[in-house]
């Protein structure tokens, strides 16, 4: 097949559905053979099963390309590493690796559970850090090359009262794909984090009120199926410019997020005064709050 990402070999977890799903989709578009990896679970990470991931895989077989799929819980170091190895085995190389697996389990710190708290950050950190090690291991080992892309959210920048371990979770994965671009680099291997807004089971699962741009969702604009061109630009060649970079698509809008920079310092000469503090700290700072 012919595309941008024609001879490229793709990994995509939380590939069965969702915004995982139309990446996997567009990527087998642009020519790149599939490995769509998706336990099937419902949105709480409860349950399980092969066919959402198959069913993708088949859809890209159905249209001419090449596809495996693969119900793995990237929770789990083994099973993680597999996926790796068995595109590398059945397909002869790993190019681009998709994080886009995850659950959400809602609750403010006053309502989250031990257990919740547990089980997010087992999907969305420990599994981009599992699958990542065993792409990156990989990538050095060939000489070099490779695109990572882990995808993130709002929610990891700003926090969500109403969902403390999903916002936990994704900070997380921003500043651990930030952290392995600067290792990768040398290798050639780009690492950035993209935050979508798409109308998935996620998003079904808030209040509309409670969505930004609630009016927006109402027009189709967020439509998952509108998401995959910006990860497209980063999977491809064309992108080796950039990394360590947050970057979000928000239905017809793409975003470059700048890092975090300080806005306003106070000095002392020595050890702080506390009573000079006192008086300083918010005289100073209060004002920067109010313009941001």
């Amino acid at each position: 097949m012919s595309g941008r990402l024609a001879g490229k070999v793709a990994a995509v977890t939380g590939g069965g559905r969702g915004v995982g799903r139309e990446v996997a989709l567009s990527f087998a578009r642009e020519g790149a053979a599939l490995v769509v990896a998706d336990l099937g679970v419902e949105l709480d990470g409860t349950g399980g099963s092969p066919l959402p991931a198959e069913e993708v895989a088949s859809a890209i077989r159905a249209a001419g390309g090449e596809a495996r799929s693969h119900a793995i819980d990237v929770g789990d170091p083994a099973q993680a590493e597999g996926l790796v190895r068995s595109a590398v085995e059945e397909l002869g190389r790993l190019d681009i690796l998709v994080n886009a697996a995850g659950i959400l389990r809602r609750g403010t710190i006053l309502e989250q559970t031990r257990e919740d708290w547990e089980a997010t950050l087992r999907v969305h950190v420990d599994g981009t850090f599992n699958t990542t090690s065993a792409a990156a291991a990989h990538w050095r080992e060939a000489g070099g090359g490779g695109r990572l892309i882990n995808v993130g959210s709002d929610a990891g920048l700003y926090g969500v009262e109403g969902s403390v371990a999903y916002a936990a979770a994704k900070a997380g994965v921003i500043a651990f794909t930030l952290s392995c671009a600067e290792t990768l680099r040398p290798y050639g291997v780009t690492a950035n984090v993209f935050h979508p807004q798409a109308a998935t089971r996620l998003t079904g699962s808030i209040p509309r009120e409670q969505l930004p741009d609630p009016e927006r969702w109402e027009t189709g604009e967020f439509d998952p199926a509108h998401v995959p061109p910006v990860l497209v630009y980063l999977a491809s060649d064309e992108a080796d410019w950039i990394t360590g970079r947050v970057i979000a698509g928000f239905g017809y809008e793409v975003h470059l997020y700048g890092l975090p920079a300080r806005v306003r310092s106070i000095y002392s000469p020595g050890p702080w005064d506390l009573d000079i503090l006192f008086e300083r700290f918010r005289q100073v700072f209060e004002p920067a709050l109010a313009t941001r």
